[in-house]
């Protein structure tokens, strides 16, 4: 089988993800704590957060796998703080987390990709906010970015495309009202497998051909229009 990179697998839109492609691939988890599902064959601890510890992981995998035909970076960290408080520490942790281990390991793994591909998560955040969300919303901007250089680096070699989820409720005890289903153009609020089954589409594309794209996955909403 095939083996699918997957990091931040514990819960949300990760756990979805490695739940899907467990089915049809070898999936390699990583994360911070070990989850408490097994949708995985293998899985390394890491706090993408610490540059030498992602680096002491990524020699560990390398020494223990010789290819890769997936690398799905989803592991995030999100805040929203009014910007009067947010610290030059949490700014620092969300970019570490959500844009500088992507780019670490893309970089890592990319020769382990031959023919394979990179898929970044970012968000709809990349392309409107809400108020205190500096931080969150300029990593997942520069994870798009982030994509489209990588496709032009890697042309040929590894498909690199993102996806921006908008409203994915990843809170299995809450329940969305009529009025926030209504409000997306899908009649419903996303689905952690909703972002799935994307990615599980771009796997199977095999010729390479979409590569540089950002897959938005909102039910809609970024596309409706709105007064005041």
């Amino acid at each position: 089988m095939k083996k699918v990179l997957v990091t931040g697998v514990s819960h949300g839109i990760g756990k979805a993800i490695v739940e899907k492609l467990c089915q049809q691939y070898h999936v390699i988890a990583l994360d911070k704590e070990m989850p408490t599902h097994h949708f995985f064959e293998r899985f390394y601890t890491c706090d993408l957060s610490n540059t030498h510890e992602l680096q002491q992981t990524i020699r560990q995998i390398k020494n223990e796998t010789d290819a890769l035909y997936g690398l799905v970076n989803n592991a995030g960290v999100f805040i929203r703080k009014p910007l009067w408080e947010q610290s030059l520490e949490g700014w620092e942790k969300i970019i570490a987390v959500n844009l500088t281990a992507p780019y670490i390991l893309s970089q890592a793994f990319a020769p382990l990709l031959n023919h394979g591909h990179i898929i970044n998560i970012a968000s709809t955040r990349a392309f409107m906010s809400e108020a205190g969300t500096e931080p969150y919303s300029a990593s997942k901007g520069g994870m798009i970015a982030l994509t489209h250089a990588l496709s032009i680096s890697l042309s040929g070699k590894v498909s690199v495309n993102s996806i921006s989820p908008g409203w994915i409720n990843t809170d299995e005890s809450y329940v969305a009202t009529v009025e926030e289903h209504a409000w997306h153009a899908s009649g419903r609020v996303g689905k952690p497998h909703d972002v799935a089954e994307v990615v599980s589409f771009l796997l199977e594309r095999e010729d390479g051909f979409i590569t540089g794209s950002d897959f938005v996955v909102d039910g809609g909403v970024s596309k409706k229009m709105v007064y005041p």
